[in-house]
């Protein structure tokens, strides 16, 4: 062999040897979901735009019926990561589970409610009404939602605490898997609306003459404005013994915050096919509306943490013991 193809052999040899090694370097975690949709948004960039390959981690996404599902899953150890309900980590904590909270998917509460367009026509609602009069039409609905101890199972409940009304008596909360089980039992009648975020709740308006009662992404309800909804959380534990892995994993999404908000088309694009059932407008109209709810940064604060404690202790009626430092790790 001449010494040209020598010294070509060896830069190919060294270059597939480099490849196999970071191949084997690449950290393998798995990650609970409580839910689907956008609200997961930062992680699904991260996923299929190769941002957590760059970081070094080899990512899977396991999906669970609900986010208290998924935060038993979490403390089980059956997954490292668990992106669902913030409320799902705090209560997880304070029955004593070793979890923390870690970052965020999601700046808002970005789960929307929808409801027939025939329903709404009958009650005299409109796109002038109000917040107040959209939450008195909760009284008497089939409400849908992914899943007990879900996100959106304590959105419903807090709207209708704040609409005076009982979750157990003056409308009934119905627990369906997944958008597309929602969309049908929609289509169907069986259920007057159904609380989930996009793009199944834009398919609903588009799609089959849904009318938004109330819009989440844009922060319609004050009390529930810049919510951080949907967190990021691990064991603590196991956070605190592999601190390299929680500072990538943060780090993907911190990429991929940036790309949603500085690159949208690149991001949409990223993860068309994981919404490739969702047609083209309704697809455009759900990165539409939450443009408000994508995060600047997956990083939680103190405050948020917070404002978290108290909502959870307002809808289960008590006091969360602890200060934001008992359930956030900040690894940075």
């Amino acid at each position: 062999m001449s010494m040209k193809r020598m010294i070509c052999a060896l830069g190919l040899s060294v270059a597939v040897g480099a490849a196999s090694l970071y191949a084997q370097a690449a950290e393998q975690v798995k990650v609970a979901l409580g839910t689907e949709g956008f609200v997961h948004m930062p992680l699904f960039v991260a996923l299929d735009g190769g941002l957590f390959k760059k970081h070094g981690l080899d990512v899977e996404l396991v999906k669970f019926k609900g986010g208290g599902a998924a935060a038993s899953g979490l403390a089980s150890r059956s997954v490292e990561f668990c992106s669902c309900a913030i409320q799902n980590a705090i209560n997880a904590k304070v029955k004593g589970a070793d979890i923390t909270l870690l970052g965020r998917m999601v700046g808002q509460y970005a789960s929307n409610v929808v409801i027939h367009q025939e329903l709404a026509d009958r009650l005299g609602l409109n796109a002038s009404s109000t917040v107040e009069q959209r939450l008195a039409a909760f009284k008497g609905l089939r409400l849908a939602v992914s899943g007990t101890g879900g996100s959106a199972d304590f959105l419903v409940r807090f709207l209708g605490q704040q609409a005076r009304l009982d979750a157990e008596k003056d409308f009934t909360l119905l627990y369906l898997n997944n958008g597309a089980a929602m969309l049908a039992a929609f289509a169907q009648n069986k259920i007057d609306g159904f609380a989930l975020s996009s793009p199944a709740s834009d398919s609903a308006v588009l799609e089959q003459k849904g009318f938004t009662l109330l819009d989440m992404s844009e922060g319609m309800v004050p009390e529930l404005d810049g919510y951080p909804s949907i967190a990021l959380s691990a064991r603590r534990q196991w956070a605190q013994e592999n601190p390299a892995t929680v500072k990538a994993f943060l780090a993907a999404l911190n990429d991929a915050t940036q790309r949603i908000n500085e690159e949208p088309e690149r991001a949409m694009k990223d993860v068309r096919k994981r919404f490739e059932g969702v047609n083209d407008q309704v697809y455009a109209a759900a990165w539409q509306n939450n443009r408000k709810s994508f995060p600047k940064t997956p990083y939680l604060s103190d405050a948020e943490v917070e404002r978290a404690i108290r909502f959870l202790g307002a809808i289960q009626n008590e006091t969360i013991p602890g200060s934001a430092a008992d359930y956030l790790t900040q690894m940075r």
